[in-house]
């Protein structure tokens, strides 16, 4: 099996259904939908919150994934590049690599958006762990071909987001370190 940009999965990868990227991306869709229908105090619930994590909320270095609190329009928009990149991710590095690299984003993104933008939540910057996985082992599998174009641009812009305060970048680079370590062999993926 060959996916996009002629990268082919690790060698010990035998996911066929994407389970993964289905359940976040349901679970998801769910919080958002009932968010969006007025259940307000749910994003109230798992937004980040210095004041609360400071309390001892500990969940909401995690749970901020669970709603989008944008508009409609960019909540579609969103919804399909993270099943775009979610799917693709997967299918590649097996499903128990891309839980590793969707928590690593997550995680990255929401704790250090509790300083650069607390009060806030919302899905990407879990998938931007599996994306700067994808770019990094595209640079790695292809290190002096046109096809690195996009993704060196993917790690290099991560810097400038890190750079400029937004907690997408810290969520790439982190996918991007993990991968490393998350391509090699793991049984069962």
């Amino acid at each position: 099996m060959t996916a996009p940009f002629g990268l082919r999965p690790l060698p010990s990868v035998r996911t066929k259904a994407p389970l993964g990227t289905i359940v976040v991306l349901l679970c998801w869709a769910v919080c958002t939908t009932l968010y969006h229908l007025g259940a307000r105090g749910l994003f109230l619930a798992v937004r980040r919150d210095p004041d609360a994590l400071a309390a001892g909320q500990v969940w909401r270095v995690l749970s901020p994934v669970l709603v989008q609190p944008d508009d409609v329009p960019v909540v579609v928009l969103l919804g399909v590049l993270a099943a775009v990149i979610g799917v693709t991710a997967e299918r590649l590095f097996g499903t128990t690599r891309w839980i590793v690299l969707f928590l690593a984003g997550a995680l990255a993104g929401h704790i250090i958006g509790e300083w650069w933008q607390p009060y806030s939540g919302g899905i990407s910057v879990g998938f931007c762990g599996p994306l700067g996985a994808l770019a990094v082992y595209a640079v790695l599998s292809f290190p002096s071909r046109p096809q690195v174009v996009g993704p060196t641009v993917v790690l290099v812009g991560a810097v400038v987001l890190t750079v400029m305060t937004d907690i997408h970048g810290p969520a790439i680079l982190a996918g991007a370190l993990v991968a490393v370590v998350a391509m090699r062999p793991v049984s069962g993926s």
